[in-house]
């Protein structure tokens, strides 16, 4: 007879996006990873890794934000967003949070955060836009985002 609940953490798995030279916007113009078909895995949670690489010359005080974005199936995804990584202008999707460049940030500098998204849904993916006036780290090694699946298992 099961007497535990308890969670259960899958394999750690790249996110392809494309953030290498990726220009600043202070209007929501960023660049969507692909799209995560969560139908199959069903995770109640997803738990992102985010490494972004400034280009030279960064503005202080200034953010890298990253985005959700889900999906019902049909076709229909947050900001019209598709299946690939490609560039996507956010004007809706919910801010999961902000890497931040300080005050004395310096080019090349390297940010790195954790991200929780609770309930991902049936399809998820992310953006990522960011105003730190100059393009990010040309270098497509400069960047990484990783993300855990985690469900609940009965024991």
């Amino acid at each position: 007879m099961p007497t535990q609940i308890r969670s259960k953490f899958h394999d750690s798995t790249p996110l392809d996006i494309t953030l290498a030279g990726l220009a600043s916007s202070t209007g929501g113009v960023g660049r969507q990873s692909a799209l995560v078909d969560n139908t199959s895995a069903g995770h109640s949670a997803v738990h992102l890794f985010v490494k972004v690489k400034l280009g030279a010359n960064p503005a202080a005080h200034k953010t890298v934000q990253l985005y959700l974005l889900q999906g019902d199936g049909t076709g229909l995804r947050t900001d019209g967003a598709g299946t690939a990584d490609a560039p996507l202008a956010v004007r809706n999707a919910p801010l999961l949070g902000v890497l931040t460049t300080g005050a004395t940030p310096g080019g090349g500098l390297v940010l790195q955060k954790q991200f929780f998204v609770s309930e991902p849904g049936p399809q998820w993916a992310i953006a990522i836009v960011h105003d730190t006036g100059a393009p990010l780290d040309s270098a497509p090694s400069a960047h990484e985002v990783r993300w855990v699946g985690q469900t609940v298992e009965v024991v």
